[in-house]
């Protein structure tokens, strides 16, 4: 007897069965989106990472497969307008490829602030990151909208412990050997006050694809804060 075909509801993955003795073991694929906004000397860049467990069958019953945590895609955007920029999120967001299961972290800096506001008036659902310094991270609101205080160094030791213990990976695409040059130029050092700051770049660019994908690193661990699946009905802007 053929084994059923996964059928995919949103980001939930099922493996169907009619026999009432088994329980359906409910997995998950999603995407989660990580926009690092240019900053002085800095490019907008941004990174996807591919976070799902898919359901199996063991002899008799389902159960979840290991997760599975990759990126694969990863691009650095040219120099534009916030609003422009703003359109390309959200045409991004809207690629029928993710939309109905995707998840947006930017980064709310400085600058990103404004950019994030731009968002909203776009309907583009996403989690706001402030990169601050330090080792913590926090969670602060303000006019009813929700920040996130993250440390670069906490960003950037996850990213690193991620890719050493083999739960994030690197997939194949086009600027995977960008992301890896990236990811190899971070170095440590410490400060007179004897903090740790963690430092990278390349020519091309500095750290902006490896920033974006530590964002969405993040942002696959804390789905709750902020974030939303899919898309809103739009709001008559087009």
């Amino acid at each position: 007897m053929p084994t059923p075909e996964i059928v995919q509801q949103g980001e939930t993955l099922i493996l169907p069965c009619n026999d009432p003795a088994v329980t359906i073991v409910q997995g998950y694929k999603r995407f989660i989106v990580g926009l690092d906004i240019a900053q002085s000397v800095d490019q907008n860049a941004f990174a996807i990472i591919l976070d799902e467990r898919v359901p199996r069958w063991t002899q008799y019953a389902q159960e979840l497969g290991p997760r599975r945590r990759v990126v694969v895609r990863a691009e650095r955007i040219p120099q534009m307008s916030y609003p422009e920029l703003a359109q390309v999120a959200r045409n991004l967001m809207r690629d029928e490829s993710i939309a109905k299961n995707s998840y947006l972290v930017v980064d709310a800096s400085g600058v990103g602030r404004a950019f994030c506001d731009l968002l909203n008036t776009r309907n583009v659902r996403h989690t706001r990151m402030q990169i601050v310094g330090g080792e913590n991270e926090s969670e602060v609101k303000e006019r009813g909208i929700t920040f996130n205080n993250v440390s670069k160094n906490l960003l950037l030791n996850a990213l690193n412990s991620g890719m050493h213990t083999g739960d994030l990976q690197i997939g194949d695409f086009p600027m995977r050997d960008d992301l890896a040059l990236e990811l190899e130029s971070f170095e440590a050092s410490i400060g007179t006050t004897g903090r740790t700051s963690i430092q990278g770049g390349t020519k091309a660019g500095h750290a902006d694809i490896a920033m974006a994908a530590a964002m969405a690193y993040w942002l696959s661990d804390h789905r709750t804060v902020g974030a939303h699946v899919g898309e809103t009905q739009l709001r008559g802007y087009w």
